[in-house]
């Protein structure tokens, strides 16, 4: 007896919506965004066990967290296109969030993203959080030094605890690469090679026990003040709250993440005619048009992805 196949409408009434990653706005769609085609033609039987490799000048862009504030997204997607523009091989993956209550899996995400990066072959790695509010030449600003590791100048425009530093010594703008004892780490950029002497559990724990692993290994971090780019939220402070506001904040941070649609809105001016990206049909912009036809919870799986009406976009 042929079983009878229920529609999507159907399995929503029956309460299981939020499984049926359906639309690019998804709480559970990751955009995971690679360059295909260097070399990719002549894997052959060995694309079943390959890792996946890129070439040189190439930066694989990490999203660590799971949920977009506003304005992130369509500044990622724009910063992405530009440095594509300067010449680098650029990739995106959204890294899949294994926390069991809001951030106690960031550096686990850290970690995964470090051994992704590296594994994979990429030259650079660039770690940034979802409420970073990136300009399109961030990242080429950053990677013009050349040093293993870069971080740009934060500004929390959200100031919710005042004096509280981002960095040791606490830094002015327009003063050029300066070393520093640690620095928040919302967004970093990193030579993937810097990777091959932190043990997993260097990126778990408060900003400065990160930097006291790197120093074991006579790294040190530089930020570049001439480069500013704001956070929507500041670093989490929790021994600030009470335990009340702690955990009514962990409890709305928690279902936010497991239900709340994606924020992948396209900036406000955008023109759809004489603008540069596109909106796809879940009204998610991405700043290059095939970039909306990749994968989805893992790299490269998009290579055989097709539109909704059956072409394959090539």
């Amino acid at each position: 007896m042929a079983t009878k196949r229920l529609t999507l409408k159907e399995y929503r009434a029956m309460g299981f919506g939020r499984f049926l990653v359906d639309r690019s706005t998804h709480p559970a769609f990751y955009a995971s965004m690679w360059p295909v085609g260097y070399g990719d033609g002549a894997l052959r039987e060995k694309q079943q066990h390959q890792l996946p490799n890129i070439n040189a000048n190439s930066i694989l862009v990490t999203v660590i967290s799971n949920h977009w504030q506003e304005g992130g997204w369509h500044r990622l997607q724009d910063m992405l296109a530009y440095t594509e523009e300067m010449g680098f091989v650029v990739a995106l993956e959204e890294i899949d969030d294994l926390s069991m209550m809001p951030q106690d899996a960031i550096g686990i995400m850290r970690a995964c993203a470090a051994l992704l990066a590296l594994d994979a072959g990429f030259e650079w790695c660039f770690l940034v959080d979802t409420d970073v509010l990136l300009e399109k030449d961030t990242l080429a600003r950053l990677l013009k030094h050349d040093k293993p590791i870069v971080y740009p100048l934060l500004v929390d425009l959200e100031n919710k605890y005042p004096g509280t530093a981002l960095s040791a010594p606490e830094l002015t703008k327009d003063t050029g690469l300066q070393p520093v004892v640690w620095s928040a780490m919302s967004c970093m950029l990193f030579n993937t090679k810097v990777f091959n002497c932190l043990p997993p559990y260097a990126w778990h724990g408060h900003d400065y026990h990160f930097a006291q692993n790197l120093a074991h290994y006579g790294h040190r971090i530089y930020v570049d003040t001439d480069t500013v780019v704001p956070i929507s939220r500041g670093p989490a402070r929790h021994l600030a709250k009470d335990w009340v506001e702690l955990w009514s904040g962990l409890k709305r941070a928690f279902e936010s993440r497991r239900s709340d649609d994606r924020d992948r809105r396209p900036p406000a001016d955008f023109d759809p005619v004489f603008g540069k990206g596109t909106v796809d049909k879940d009204g998610v912009y991405w700043a290059i048009n095939n970039w909306k036809y990749l994968g989805v919870n893992g790299p490269m799986q998009g290579r055989n992805r097709e539109e909704p009406n059956g072409q394959n976009p090539g």
